[in-house]
């Protein structure tokens, strides 16, 4: 399905009956790496995921947005649904846009699902993010799954797994490359630290032990600061826990979803 709103084409999934639940996805990603979790979702309501602005199937302007941008996308299409109030819930960049969303809608937010994410990637974050985007306008999105795969998950995933590891790697590569440095370049930028002290809402957060892309320290950050919080570090994971553990990732979410 597909939807115009703040001037942008966005493709969606939409499953499930009951409240809103929607789950934003990682960099360079698409809705589609939910697919495994939905099912474990879907009892607990409506799960909405999406390609962000130039992500997937969506339209893919390469420059001049913000992760705040992708917020307000989220929040559009929630309206063109319908809908109001949601549990929103992101996974890495995704976990970014949904402190966004829920510092820039605080009213709307039924509850908040971080993943394997941060309110700020740290020193140097404009730097590095820059370099990563200049390496893919020059390089192409091949290199990225090089770099990426032993990141995103643990050492014996990507032959154990191979049919998942393939689809991975399919949305990454054929992505845009411009539209993937417009994203890092939002990612250098972002910064939602100020302000975790006001949400009020509850909050699941959730990183993998070995994750070094948003380490457990950043995971604990947002857990000491977002006080109506829990805190979930699994064993043996990286980056992408909803990915290669979508039942062990999908029981902690129904847990908390039962609470609601």
């Amino acid at each position: 399905m597909q939807a115009t709103v703040n001037d942008i084409t966005l493709n969606y999934n939409l499953g499930g009956t009951g409240q809103l639940i929607a789950f934003a996805h990682s960099l360079g990603m698409s809705g589609a790496i939910f697919d495994p979790i939905r099912p474990k979702l879907e009892p607990h309501g409506r799960v909405l995921t999406w390609d962000a602005r130039g992500h997937g199937n969506s339209q893919k302007p390469a420059i001049g947005w913000s992760i705040e941008d992708l917020a307000k996308d989220l929040r559009a299409l929630i309206e063109h649904l319908g809908e109001d109030r949601a549990v929103i819930a992101g996974l890495s960049m995704g976990g970014n846009t949904a402190i966004a969303y829920a510092l820039a809608y605080p009213d709307k937010v039924e509850a908040l699902i971080l993943v394997d994410t941060t309110s700020w990637y740290g020193e140097g974050a404009q730097e590095a993010w820059e370099k990563r985007a200049h390496n893919a306008e020059t390089n192409g999105l091949e290199p990225v799954i090089s770099f990426n795969l032993r990141r995103w998950f643990s050492d014996n995933y990507p032959e154990i797994h191979p049919h998942e590891s393939k689809k991975i790697s399919e949305i990454l590569t054929t992505g845009d490359s411009a539209s993937y440095a417009a994203a890092c370049r939002a990612l250098g930028t972002f910064d939602g630290r100020d302000g975790l002290d006001r949400i009020e809402c509850p909050t699941l957060v959730i990183v993998g032990a070995e994750d070094p892309a948003t380490p457990p320290a950043m995971a604990e950050y947002l857990h000491q600061n977002i006080r109506n919080s829990n805190l979930h570090v699994l064993d043996g994971l990286r980056h992408m826990t909803p990915v290669e553990a979508p039942d062990q990732v999908g029981d902690l979410i129904s847990d908390f979803l039962e609470t609601l």
